[in-house]
């Protein structure tokens, strides 16, 4: 009996229009009986009139909460709707970055490897006036009046490895730029969840 008595609280805390509706029920019930008859009748004419009465009273009444709760429904439907597709939006967005970073990865290791050959096609007893030996990681080409002093046919890699490298300075400013847009994002993102 406690078990029933729980059940039935649980479900008037979670779904009061069961309440509701139970109470017209139990209201429109008590009018009847109330009103017309002390008891149950044996005649079927009272029974007819009592559905007549039972119906034409709760099926308006049951209609309303029905369209009630379409409407409501479709309320619900629509908000997830929205922000279903605003979420895909910053997905497509956070790929959309992602995708470019990588992108930009991609080409600057690309751009390393050919700086790499270019190096390798320079005679080892040229190759220090070529590139800036205080720079062993990027090996930057140095000023211009020492690339003119190279012979005339290393001439033109050398001025590839200054364009290579200045593409490649670009490319690492735009990371910078595309990781911080990011994590401004993940931020932006991550508050509007608190």
């Amino acid at each position: 009996m406690r078990r029933l008595y729980l059940n039935c609280c649980s479900i008037a805390r979670n779904h009061p229009f069961v309440l509701v509706i139970c109470t017209l029920v139990l209201v429109v019930l008590g009018l009847y009986f109330g009103n017309f008859h002390y008891g149950l009748s044996d005649k079927n004419d009272d029974w007819g009139t009592f559905g007549d009465y039972f119906g034409g009273i709760l099926n308006p009444i049951l209609a309303a909460f029905v369209l009630y709760w379409i409407v409501e429904t479709y309320k619900l439907q629509k908000t997830e709707l929205q922000e279903t597709k605003r979420l895909i939006n910053d997905q497509v967005k956070l790929a959309a970055l992602t995708a470019l970073l990588n992108s930009n990865l991609t080409r600057i290791s690309l751009l390393k490897s050919e700086r790499i050959e270019l190096l390798n096609e320079i005679p080892v007893n040229l190759r220090h006036q070529a590139t800036d030996t205080r720079s062993n990681e990027d090996m930057e080409p140095i000023d211009i009046g020492v690339e003119k002093s190279l012979s005339g046919e290393y001439f033109p890699r050398v001025q590839k490895l200054r364009e290579i490298n200045g593409e490649i300075k670009s490319l690492i400013d735009e990371n910078n730029e595309l990781e911080e847009q990011i994590k401004v994002f993940l931020r932006k993102k991550q508050n509007d969840f608190m």
